[in-house]
């Protein structure tokens, strides 16, 4: 049953992403997927976003997915790939709002 409905409402546990800075860098998108099995290590809140984001890693590298929804539909673009630490740190930077 959802908590609203027992009258009192959970926090969401997810991470909300603050909004990006000014100067912030932007990530280059890509709509096709490069691997066809993932992983994802970390993720933004979904439920009360438009966009949300994915850390994933497959094959010793780690890139970002973001999904957004545009008028009812999802699309889903990619980010370029990275050793797994430089992937962390960009994931870093974009829960911080340095990168988009």
């Amino acid at each position: 049953m959802n908590a609203r409905v027992l009258g009192w409402e959970m926090p969401c546990p997810s991470l909300h992403l603050p909004p990006a800075r000014d100067g912030h860098q932007a990530l280059d998108w890509y709509g096709s997927a490069r691997f066809g099995r993932v992983r994802v290590v970390a993720w933004t809140c979904h439920a009360h976003r438009v966009a949300f984001y994915e850390l994933c890693e497959a094959g010793g590298l780690s890139f970002i997915r973001r999904t957004v929804d545009q008028n009812g539909r999802r699309v889903v673009a990619y980010s370029d790939a990275w050793p797994c630490r430089k992937g962390r740190e960009m994931w870093t930077a974009l829960v911080c709002g340095l990168v988009r």
